[in-house]
């Protein structure tokens, strides 16, 4: 049943890539119709769709949407880590309202924030104080807009929150009597995070670093907002995707869509077993 349930899922995304292998005119057919006749077959769709266009290649896009995907994934993974450790076994005061305002963090819609932080990364942030007679700046212009950290420091800001929560969640279900017994043979927190907290950690790292690479690497809002139009070498996949138009048709759309997803379906297969794990520690 379930091998039926799967095949089934997985039928349409099959339809997809023998579409993106079909030459134009056969595409007004059903896909199903050259399923077995391989001789309708080209590559024709993936060179159009590699092949350098008006601004840029598909492939720079797919570059720049891991240039944006990599620091969006490896950022919040280690700071998070390092909060989540903080959180969980270094006493300070307020350690609970750092951690629920964490939590709070983490209802903030991003559509609310994205038109604010645009003005900030295209002019800077300015505070008017009229009884002052001055203007107080509280983030510089620092010409962010159209470039590629204008995508990523959203996702990284956006991502830190619920992977502090998710670490934190799992770094306190780890045994105490490590942490004490490396805290008593003198070693300092930083090193009992690198060889004890760290390692124990990786299962839910691994599955924290596929789920914020896929919605990184799969980021069209942010990515429209920050970019859009503006600087076509520096547009990500996504946007490229939706304003692709090149002379043999739909299918080249659908190779550009197979070679972004084969991306993602790469980085989950790779750490499934991972990903598996960290969901069956977090129910833990």
């Amino acid at each position: 049943m379930l091998f039926l349930i799967a095949g089934l899922w997985t039928l349409p995304t099959a339809g997809f890539v023998v579409s993106s292998l079909r030459r134009w005119p056969s595409q007004q057919s059903g896909w199903w119709t050259d399923l077995l006749n391989t001789e309708t077959w080209t590559l024709d769709a993936y060179r159009a769709a590699l092949s350098v266009s008006v601004n840029n290649s598909f492939a720079e896009s797919m570059f720049n949407s891991l240039a944006i995907a990599l620091p969006a994934t490896l950022i919040p993974l280690f700071f998070g880590s390092l909060a989540a450790y903080a959180i969980g076994w270094i006493p300070f005061r307020g350690k609970k309202a750092v951690f629920f305002g964490m939590i709070a963090l983490i209802a903030l819609p991003v559509q609310a924030a994205l038109i604010p932080l645009l003005q900030a990364f295209s002019g800077g942030a300015h505070l008017s104080l009229p009884a002052l007679g001055k203007t107080v700046t509280l983030f510089p212009d620092l010409g962010l807009a159209g470039g590629l950290p204008a995508v990523w420091l959203p996702l990284v800001g956006f991502a830190l929150p619920f992977s502090i929560f998710l670490l934190t969640v799992t770094i306190v279900q780890l045994p105490t009597s490590l942490f004490e017994a490396a805290r008593s043979d003198g070693a300092s927190h930083m090193q009992v995070f690198w060889h004890i907290a760290f390692p124990l950690m990786t299962p839910t790292l691994a599955g924290l670093g596929v789920l914020l690479f896929l919605w990184s690497w799969n980021d069209y809002l942010i990515g429209l907002t920050m970019i859009g139009g503006g600087n076509p070498e520096a547009m990500p996949a996504t946007i490229r995707l939706v304003a692709y138009s090149v002379p043999t048709g739909g299918a080249a759309i659908q190779a550009a869509a197979c070679l972004h997803s084969a991306v993602s379906i790469g980085v989950f297969l790779a750490l499934q077993r991972y990903f598996a794990k960290s969901l069956v520690l977090s129910v833990e």
